[in-house]
């Protein structure tokens, strides 16, 4: 064996060794090798020796018919325990810190940001040409278009040249087209629960052009009855019947309007202002007005006096029935309608007695009531279906005297209330709470 078979023995295990394989007579089974190294001491002495960080030696040869097998360190197997429980520990440290979670939780938004602006680049977004030709040429009086095609310098151009179209409406590609207005008479008929107030709203109109066009409601719009046929003008004005002796200014000065609104109206029919106007034609005025004539009240004649014991009312009255208001107070209906059910009852608006409680026909009141309040008031309860007072009787305030009905001149059931003062129909709104 050569002295260098195997460094890892030391120095004087290799000085012996060559000392031992130089002598002549020497050979790998000599004595004094078996003498010098038995088997035990050389392992022993390798064990001293051995100091690199190897898994495992193994030492084979023939030193007096021994085997030398050599293992890991100790020294070396502590060390690789050692930083094990070191990184074990610091992992611990580092997953029990309480600020890691915010630190992670950091960087994770720097890698999502950094990965979107990474996406966001990679993006091309559509280029933006807009031009002034939309814009009207007064919109940019004494400005210049400066045009941004070359790439040198910027080429100027006026605005009255580079601008040749003004700003346009667009187009709406579904008209409505408008209505041409009415310009003939309607004939409307009168169905049941119609009132003026309701057919005038209808049509767009005043209720007074509705009364002044038919000379049946004009002396007291409640003798409205279904069936009948009503003149419904286009316009708000009057509907004038010509007589003989009628004239084109005459008409002008009695409806207070202009000859030329007249003449204007196309439906009339008139050349100018000297046109002859035939007798029993209608002629449409419009904006025309006529004088109010107070409607003709059913005063009826006194069947009761005053009773000895009659309380006088309070002036404040109280609604007589319930429902809802089908027709209001106006110049040609100087009263409430309230739209109820047949049947529903009807109660004194405020003390008094019973002047006249009767039934009929009555100028179209029907079955009514009325009270004297002793006060200068007087309230009339009209189209009743049914009466539960007598004339000369007494009643209190919320006292019942009848039905809500249907009768005489009336389009549904409903209650007729007038409040009456000094003989003068006043609106009930104003007494009413």
């Amino acid at each position: 064996m050569s002295s260098d078979a195997n460094p890892l023995l030391g120095s004087s295990y290799s000085s012996r060794l060559a000392h031992s394989s130089s002598s002549p007579d020497s050979n790998s089974d000599s004595a004094p090798s078996k003498s010098t190294l038995p088997g035990t001491s050389l392992k022993g002495f390798a064990m001293r020796e051995l100091t690199a960080p190897v898994a495992s030696v193994a030492l084979a040869g023939s030193f007096g018919g021994a085997t030398v097998e050599e293992t890991a360190p100790a020294a070396h197997s502590d060390g690789l325990s050692t930083f094990v429980q070191r990184c074990q520990e610091q992992v611990r440290h580092t997953l029990a810190d309480q600020v890691t979670p915010l630190r992670l939780a950091g960087h994770l938004a720097v890698l999502v940001v950094g990965a979107t602006i990474l996406i966001l680049s990679q993006i091309q977004m559509p280029e933006w040409n807009f031009s002034l030709d939309a814009l009207p040429n007064d919109a940019l009086n004494g400005v210049t278009a400066v045009s941004l095609e070359t790439v040198g310098e910027p080429q100027v151009i006026p605005v009255s040249e580079a601008m040749t179209d003004a700003l346009q409406r667009s187009a709406v590609p579904f008209t409505v087209p408008q209505e041409k207005p009415r310009q003939e008479i309607e004939v409307y008929g009168v169905k049941s629960g119609d009132t003026v107030l309701g057919i005038a709203a209808q049509f767009g109109i005043q209720p007074e052009t509705i009364m002044w066009a038919n000379a049946t409601l004009e002396s007291n719009p409640d003798r409205l009855a279904v069936g009948d046929q009503l003149n419904i003008l286009p316009v708000d004005g009057v509907l004038h019947e010509v007589k003989p002796g009628d004239t084109l200014s005459g008409l002008a000065a009695k409806y207070k309007v202009d000859v030329n609104n007249i003449i204007g109206y196309t439906a009339n029919e008139l050349a100018d202002a000297s046109a002859a106007l035939t007798i029993g034609s209608k002629v449409v005025i419009p904006g025309g007005t006529k004088p109010f004539v107070t409607p003709e009240i059913n005063t009826a004649v006194r069947q009761a006096d005053a009773p000895t014991d009659a309380v006088k009312g309070s002036g404040s009255f109280s609604w007589p029935t319930s429902g809802n208001i089908t027709q209001q107070f106006w110049g040609g209906h100087r009263a409430i309608d309230i739209g109820s059910w047949v049947g529903a009852p009807v109660k004194s608006a405020d003390s008094g007695y019973v002047v006249l409680a009767g039934g009929g026909w009555n100028g179209g009141y029907g079955n009514h009531v009325i009270i004297d309040h002793g006060n200068g008031f007087a309230t009339l309860y009209a189209h009743l279906n049914s009466i539960f007072v007598k004339p000369g009787e007494s009643v209190s305030r919320g006292q019942q005297i009848g039905t809500v009905g249907n009768t005489g001149n009336s389009t549904g059931a409903h209650l007729h209330f007038e409040i009456r003062y000094q003989g003068s129909a006043r609106n009930p709104y104003n007494w009413l709470p």
